[in-house]
């Protein structure tokens, strides 16, 4: 019922925006001497700059309860297109309205940069006092991060793209880490996730070749953003191998440790595992896809379930509920058998 009616409000705010560009097109093009009519030029803007975003807050945002600081850029969208309508003698008259918003822009973003040095600055000294005692360079970033930012979407975010630029450029002087056997456990060596970096890098590198060929016939800036992309794609699946071989999953006394490149990052401790199994393949259904976190490119041998849901961080390291935990592991008998000697001398504690 939900989702029926938000493809309605949806569907009525298109129509209420076809319905205000139908009609100004209409008048600009139609109407005599409207190249030389300044009130009907504002009109145009009032609609785009104005009108429009507030039906779009009024019909799809305060039914969720968002503020309507939300639609604060589409005033600016509003005025490209308004320039798109209105006649070339006319286009002039955009910009004169336009530059006060692009003031108050500058401005915000401005602000923005200060906030985000300041927050780089406590990062920084935090990530000092915490690298003290914590030699792993990434976990202590993440406590870092997690200090001073704490635990939403944005510190998420972040963190993740401080993780792959680090894996990426400058984590390649430190040695590959190896399982041990008992506490530390690597899913690198028998994934072939190095064989399906390989193969996709292939086709991104030959595909978005000839993908920006195509688009920039019609437009540079999106044969550039696709490309862009592409790049961003690349990096992220190098850097995601590369913390692949440094980061093992770890038992730790108290907790598993799972690092598990850039795709799953928890802490799920002991007493909260329902139980673990391993078997040489798991093939989850759509159902149980959507509760569990999955290792991304690879086919899961180990499976940890849950007595109850908890936060894991999946892609971007964006929290999301879970009740399994499915890792490919080069060991998963002996990872399954050391965490089942784990849980159960906690529970004899």
């Amino acid at each position: 019922m939900v989702f029926t009616q938000s493809k309605r409000s949806a569907w009525l705010f298109l129509a209420a925006a076809l319905l205000i560009f139908s009609v100004d097109f209409a008048l600009v093009r139609t109407m005599p001497f409207a190249g030389d009519d300044l009130l009907l030029a504002y009109a145009v803007l009032a609609d785009f700059i104005l009108v429009i975003p507030f039906i779009y807050w009024l019909v799809l945002l305060r039914k969720t309860n968002k503020s309507i600081t939300k639609v604060f850029m589409l005033p600016l969208l509003g005025a490209v297109a308004a320039w798109l309508i209105l006649p070339v003698s006319m286009r002039n008259t955009v910009w004169n309205v336009i530059w006060p918003i692009e003031l108050l822009v500058m401005s915000l973003e401005l602000f923005l940069l200060g906030y985000e040095i300041r927050i780089a600055y406590r990062v920084i000294r935090r990530y000092r006092q915490v690298a003290r005692s914590e030699a792993d360079l990434v976990e202590a970033m993440r406590i870092s991060f997690k200090a001073e930012l704490g635990k939403g979407k944005f510190a998420a975010v972040l963190l993740h793209d401080f993780s792959m630029i680090y894996h990426l450029l400058f984590s390649w002087k430190r040695r590959t880490a190896k399982g041990d056997g008992r506490s530390s456990f690597s899913y690198h060596r028998k994934s072939s996730q190095l064989l399906y970096t390989i193969v996709i890098t292939k086709m991104v590198v030959f595909e978005g070749v000839a993908v920006h060929l195509l688009v920039q016939q019609w437009s540079h800036w999106a044969a550039w953003i696709l490309t862009a992309a592409d790049v961003w794609l690349l990096a992220l699946l190098w850097a995601d191998w590369r913390a692949s071989q440094l980061h093992p999953v770890r038992l730790e006394s108290t907790h598993v440790r799972l690092r598990y490149g850039l795709r799953i990052q928890a802490d799920v401790p002991l007493h909260a595992i329902a139980h673990v199994e391993s078997a040489r393949e798991y093939h989850p259904d759509a159902t149980e896809q959507n509760t569990s976190a999955l290792p991304l490119l690879a086919t899961p041998n180990v499976r940890i379930a849950l007595k109850e849901p908890m936060d894991v961080e999946g892609i971007l390291f964006l929290p999301r509920s879970v009740t399994s935990i499915y890792v490919a592991l080069d060991e998963p008998d002996a990872f399954v058998r050391e965490l089942r000697n784990k849980t159960a001398d906690q529970v004899d504690r």
